[in-house]
């Protein structure tokens, strides 16, 4: 995206508008220079595009545009999600994939098709998504039922780390951290918006992730202001390596 918005070569004050270069969408794509920043959305329903291309901003200028895209881009109704039939309660299928993860305090239910461990995304106590992952080979190995949700959270902590997946968030959750589990490859506003509200942020990709988790430090920082550290694992955290863990907490003490 930073190329594409590189490429419309805007100059101070300029504005275009068009159809958008990641849903297709026509005519809903905008993209305005001011302050020698490019202020990007997509206003199509369901589309996620937006942002902020920098050139000499500061923190709270980064942040002041990030609330004017939200407040501008529409509000779709949030309802709640349909499930599927063959996705139940329980089911005897999860128990040692409890016992694996420690899960016995999630609400987890189970999709007896696909035979997967689902967990659920709620909103306000409304439920509008879910991921289910894999328990016997099934692909993709992790899927989302709606898409609806920007993320999953775990935990209260004042401390939030940015993994991968929802084991992982609760792990770390059980640690005494929040662990948000970006469910994507890449950050949105609405992650910048959320992570915003905590005092410190911890970014830890699986280890084969390391220069995404560095630009992650750098991007939360820029967006947010708030202080991010990228820390290198040695294994995905939701293995709880002993060294990991150690890591983790030493980052925990200082705040």
């Amino acid at each position: 995206m930073d190329k594409y918005i590189e490429d419309l070569d805007l100059g101070e004050g300029d504005t275009v508008r068009g159809d958008c270069p990641d849903c297709g969408g026509k005519n809903t794509f905008t993209a305005n220079k001011s302050g020698g920043a490019v202020l990007y959305n997509c206003y199509k329903l369901g589309c996620k595009i937006s942002g902020v291309h920098t050139v000499g901003m500061t923190a709270a200028d980064i942040q002041a545009r990030m609330q004017e895209i939200e407040q501008d881009k529409p509000k779709p109704k949030v309802e709640a999600m349909v499930l599927p039939e063959y996705v139940v309660p329980s089911g005897s299928g999860l128990d040692a994939f409890r016992d694996k993860w420690d899960l016995h305090d999630q609400g987890l239910m189970y999709d007896l098709k696909d035979r997967r461990a689902v967990f659920p995304i709620f909103n306000n106590g409304v439920m509008l998504d879910a991921v289910g992952r894999a328990l016997a080979g099934a692909e993709p190995k992790w899927l989302r039922y709606t898409g609806k949700a920007n993320y999953f959270l775990a935990g209260t902590g004042e401390t939030v780390v940015v993994v991968e997946d929802v084991i992982s968030a609760i792990t770390v959750a059980k640690l005494g951290f929040t662990g948000m589990a970006i469910l994507g490859t890449s950050l949105s506003v609405a992650h910048m918006s959320q992570l915003g509200d905590y005092s410190q942020v911890i970014v830890a990709l699986d280890p084969d992730a390391a220069h995404k988790t560095l630009r992650f430090r750098q991007e939360i920082e820029a967006w947010t202001g708030v202080t991010a550290i990228a820390l290198r694992l040695d294994d995905d955290i939701k293995y709880r390596v002993e060294s990991d863990i150690q890591n983790l907490m030493e980052f925990r003490s200082t705040i």
